[in-house]
């Protein structure tokens, strides 16, 4: 095992068993959650060590039936799926209590996509194939409507394609396609998009420090959440108020906003093990795909970005740098759907940086004992 990966998620683990506790501590709390978040932090851990377990080709083997596997989710989605208000988020899966989040399966399958297509195939390659692919995905799930993820695979896409190498031409090609995608899709889907509207608008405003000008529905809502989780964060100090004292309320503070959570209970000094457990696995990640080649590398690449990616918006957020997106935070947020794929990532992490460092490790071996 990578002891280093192993390190920053039994670390985030941990931090995420202090956010979710300190959540049901909150005044006023609708339900307890800590049972319910143990139990999706031991599958991920299991998870996690199954599949490091595995060779990393499998992953590039089975890459395309997981992109068309998530296609078909995202697809029956839209048709007997459910969620908050008008939201179509998850499907139920039959005789248990599980539900599926078909987008969060689909951020995991556009990575091993990308990193399946390039093997063997130089970065210069035409790629309007997965351009399709990749804006077809993104706008199922923008349609469910859920325009923060949809836009998420389109970024974390670029993001991977431009690492790789791909030259400027090809990539001006997605831009066109998401383009032309958010331009069909708004006539259809805009007057679903309140919400995103005022969280931007919250935000917006709020940083401008011109509150007065809203409305009571937006000061409620996602200024509410900006302004309460700001507070916590100033008022936790360096060391933290401790897990039995009761925290102002939070909207999702066990969930999107568990950063808040953490460094009330934690202190700063809890908000910067969050940072320092991000830091290890983006350095490591990379150090794994610097060692690799080809196919391997990519996805190691793409894991990498998929996770920190995230992790930086959901920090970004939750500090107000940029507007709420309702993207959880990692290993961290106690959705189980996330916190599964988080552990799927990590353990492919985990057998690709047994495949990158196996050489190195022979070498100490027979120094060791020549």
């Amino acid at each position: 095992m990578d002891s280093i990966l192993l390190l920053a998620q039994l670390l985030l683990f941990a931090l995420s068993a202090l956010g979710v506790a300190t959540s049901d501590w909150m005044r006023a709390a609708p339900e307890q959650h800590s049972l319910e978040n143990l139990r999706n932090i031991a599958l991920s851990l299991a998870l996690m060590l199954l599949v490091s377990r595995l060779r990393p080709q499998w992953a590039l083997q089975t890459a395309r039936p997981i992109f068309l596997l998530s296609l078909g989710l995202l697809l029956a989605n839209l048709l007997i799926g459910f969620g908050p208000g008008s939201e179509r988020r998850f499907i139920d899966l039959p005789f248990t209590s599980f539900n599926i989040q078909a987008s969060e399966l689909a951020k995991l399958a556009v990575v091993l996509y990308l990193a399946a297509f390039f093997h063997n195939k130089p970065t210069d390659y035409p790629i309007i194939g997965p351009i399709l692919a990749i804006s077809l995905a993104a706008g199922l799930i923008i349609a469910s409507p859920d325009l923060d993820t949809g836009l998420f695979v389109l970024l974390l896409s670029g993001f991977l394609l431009i690492v790789i190498g791909v030259p400027w031409r090809r990539l001006l090609a997605i831009g066109l396609a998401a383009w032309v995608l958010a331009l069909s899709v708004s006539g259809l889907y805009l007057h679903r998009f309140e919400k995103v509207r005022d969280r931007f608008e919250g935000w917006s405003t709020y940083i401008s420090g011109r509150v007065d000008e809203l409305s009571p529905e937006v000061i409620r809502g996602p200024l509410y959440q900006i302004t309460q989780a700001h507070k916590i964060i100033v008022n936790a100090g360096p060391f933290g108020q401790g897990v039995g004292s009761r925290m102002p309320n939070l909207p999702e503070s066990h969930n999107d906003f568990i950063l808040a959570s953490i460094i009330w209970s934690g202190g700063w000094l809890a908000g910067f093990m969050v940072l320092l457990a991000w830091w290890l696995i983006l350095a490591r990640g990379l150090q794994i795909a610097a060692n690799l080649e080809g196919a391997q590398s990519v996805l190691a690449l793409g894991l990498t970005l998929y996770l920190v990616l995230q992790a930086a918006l959901n920090i970004a957020a939750v500090i107000g740098t940029v507007p709420i997106g309702g993207s959880p935070l990692p290993m961290v947020s106690m959705g189980g759907n996330s916190m599964l794929m988080a552990g799927v990532a990590m353990g492919l992490l985990q057998a690709l940086s047994r495949e990158a460092f196996a050489g190195q490790s022979k070498t100490r071996k027979q120094e060791a004992h020549p």
